[in-house]
């Protein structure tokens, strides 16, 4: 029996175990007896996690019934509220982010766990699906990171490896015992078994937006729409945000900043990284998030209204949108050099009345000067010797 099928047996009310489901592509998590038993870390698990057995068992049904669905998909017809998968489709999203916020707290619990083993891992590795896959790969022996490498290069850069490898021999901790290694490992796969019932449930979402979503879908294609989804908590949710909060959607910290370039848009969420806003330069990229989010807004009421059900408006839109990006991407007109304007050498203006002829009069020449500066005709002036 699995972790997973001991925390429900524990909630069920039937007391037959839930089988694992062997046809589903997520990674099973099986415990031996072995392991289970003479130890009381899976007890100590269970006590504490006792809002991750609530979740998984309701998670488990729709999963199911999401299997049920994608073997046999049914037409939708009539009223889209009234259709059973179109209720399943609302109840899985309203559990994602149940799910979601579950992870962060297995994610937190794992860390408080592993900290005596490596404190650094926690500041280093962010992301809480590469953290328990790391712990996984890591173990006990931290010292031999390096000799894993290949392992970690599957979900980790290069470069936080480097710096992981170095923090490991420069790290003051201690050896965890068997119980605290054991319960570190099984609640790290609880949160990789519940990441990937979230991407099963973003993956059965993505697929069926043509049908109950299809202008969403036409906007911003069906992979972002799922995830703008589940993000706001289905149509009414994604309907109640303003539009400038949608690109804030799915957006997280940067890990780290080494090797990567600094964009400058912060709101770097699942609408950013959508085909339309990815195909444009960097530049525009925060223009583009603004227009794109007003239309996202739009396509949600169309959506919601039951109109345009062929997802004509929502190609309509995106061929707005894409014609003003290309407007925006155009460089501006060549006007040429702009000549100067012709001087203008006219004599200045100047004032005229009785108040200036007065002023001017104190400096004009006196008659008694302008005698003394005439000269009379033919007559010879004496010379005079000093």
């Amino acid at each position: 029996m699995s972790l997973v099928d001991e925390l429900l047996a524990d909630f069920s009310p039937s007391p037959s175990p839930v089988q694992s489901r062997s046809a589903s592509p997520e990674p099973q998590l099986s415990y031996s007896e072995e392991q289970r038993g003479g130890h009381n870390a899976c007890n100590g698990i269970l006590a504490e996690l006792d809002s991750t057995a609530r979740l998984l068992s309701q998670l488990n049904p729709l999963l199911d019934q999401i299997d049920k669905y994608s073997e046999n998909p049914e037409r939708a017809s009539g009223n889209v509220e009234d259709n059973p998968e179109y209720k399943l489709l609302v109840e899985v999203n309203d559990l994602a982010a149940d799910i979601t916020n579950e992870i962060a707290a297995l994610h937190k619990y794992v860390a408080e766990k592993y900290r005596p083993r490596f404190p650094e891992l926690e500041s280093l590795v962010l992301n809480p699906i590469e953290y328990a896959k790391t712990v996984k790969v890591i173990g006990n022996d931290i010292s031999t990171i390096k000799d894993k490498q290949n392992e970690l290069a599957e979900f980790l850069q290069a470069a936080i490896i480097m710096v992981l490898t170095v923090s490991a021999l420069t790290s003051s901790s201690r050896q965890l015992t068997h119980e605290e290694l054991k319960g570190t490992n099984e609640s790290s796969d609880l949160l990789l078994f519940l990441d990937s019932a979230k991407r099963k449930i973003t993956q059965y979402v993505s697929t069926k937006l043509s049908v109950f979503a299809p202008n969403t879908a036409a906007l911003v294609g069906s992979q972002t729409a799922a995830q703008l989804f589940g993000a706001a908590g289905g149509l009414n949710g994604l309907l109640k945000l303003p539009s400038c909060n949608i690109p804030s959607l799915g957006a997280k910290r940067n890990q780290t900043n080494i090797g990567l370039g600094n964009t400058g848009i912060r709101q770097q969420g699942f609408l950013y990284f959508c085909p339309i806003i990815q195909s444009i330069p960097m530049d525009l990229r925060r223009q583009a998030l603004r227009i794109l989010s007003g239309k996202v807004a739009l396509s949600t009421r169309v959506d919601l209204a039951h109109t345009a059900l062929d997802g004509a408006q929502g190609l309509k839109m995106k061929q707005e949108v894409e014609e003003k990006l290309e407007k925006l991407g155009i460089p501006p007109s060549n006007k040429g050099p702009k000549a100067l304007p012709a001087p203008d050498d006219k004599p200045s203006k100047k004032r005229g009345g009785k108040r200036i002829r007065k002023y001017k009069q104190q400096f004009a020449m006196t008659d008694l000067r302008k005698a003394q500066n005439r000269m009379r005709f033919g007559e010879q002036d004496g010379d005079y010797i000093d």
